[in-house]
């Protein structure tokens, strides 16, 4: 066995994914192995990469050190953070995962919850539907025009984001160790009407947006998080809309996930939460599953030693 599926059975996968990869000869086997490490271990015996979706407590350190044989490790979609990178990196195992698949979507879902915080939405549509009807501008506080947007993260979802909200005429900032042209973390905090968070969660990312950073930013600034819940200190920004000292926060991801019912975050007018589903569209299936097809066939092709038909 040259690559395993862990995360489900063959045909729990599109039929047309299963054919891609059928068709181009990549050995796959597949089994739902849960969480346990045995039932991992004697599935991926001898296999030399495993593939999975999401994230799965069995993939860790010592489960690995038992996998001598594997060099690849594969997440579908975006987000490698819950994988054993250190071990990884001390081992030569190769990490991927396939951030292409869903980057429209997520920039979509960003720049959606930026708008309805903006422009108050969702709290309008609910006092609509007690029956309050304030057409009054005193409630509104915000326009996108003109404005300066802060992107923290520019790779594929950071650089849509700022493609799609050109049409506002912002000017755009963006903070990303790796990009050249990157402005300062601190100066963009301090600069921007709205901050979007579109960055992977990392050591250096954990708890990015704190209570020293969010004091940089303007007492009415908007914060908006699609990446994930990690990257802000949910303490520390709770205490900064209860002060006062943020306009508001848009969150596509939390820590924990779910929240708990006590959750601080919940109980905020300024908050709006969506479940995680930035991702999802009505073309994310497809998108998804030929997406990963293709990465795994390039993997194939990388542990045979050949240059990857498909990138």
């Amino acid at each position: 066995m040259q690559i395993a599926m862990i995360s489900a059975e063959a045909d729990a996968l599109p039929e047309y994914c299963t054919r891609f990869l059928r068709d181009a000869g990549v050995d796959v086997a597949y089994r739902k192995c849960g969480a346990d490490p045995e039932a991992l271990l004697e599935f991926a015996a001898g296999a030399e990469a495993l593939w999975m979706q999401g994230y799965n407590p069995a993939v860790n350190a010592e489960t690995l050190a038992r996998l001598p044989s594997v060099k690849v490790l594969y997440r579908s979609g975006s987000g490698v953070d819950s994988l054993p990178l250190e071990y990884a990196a001390k081992h030569g195992i190769a990490v991927c995962a396939t951030p292409e698949t869903i980057s429209e979507s997520v920039a979509e879902h960003t720049v959606a919850l930026l708008l309805a915080l903006a422009r108050h939405i969702v709290q309008f549509d609910s006092q609509v539907r007690s029956g309050e009807w304030d057409s009054s501008a005193r409630q509104t506080k915000w326009h996108l025009s003109g404005r300066t947007l802060g992107v923290v993260g520019f790779g594929r979802i950071g650089r849509r984001v700022a493609e799609l909200v050109a049409g506002f005429r912002m000017t755009v900032l963006h903070y990303d160790p790796f990009t050249a042209d990157s402005t300062p973390l601190d100066e963009l905090l301090r600069r921007s009407d709205f901050v979007t968070l579109n960055c992977p969660l990392t050591p250096d990312t954990a708890k990015l947006i704190n209570r020293r950073t969010l004091a940089l930013m303007k007492p009415d600034a908007l914060l908006v998080n699609a990446a994930r819940g990690g990257i802000v200190d949910n303490d520390a920004l709770f205490e900064a809309l209860e002060h006062g000292t943020l306009g508001g926060a848009a969150l596509d991801v939390i820590d924990p996930e779910p929240p708990g019912r006590e959750h601080p975050l919940l109980r905020s007018g300024k908050v709006i939460i969506t479940p995680h589903v930035a991702a999802f569209s009505a073309d994310f299936e497809r998108n998804f599953w030929l997406g990963a097809a293709k990465k795994v066939a390039a993997i194939a092709d990388y542990l045979n030693g050949k240059s990857p038909r498909i990138a």
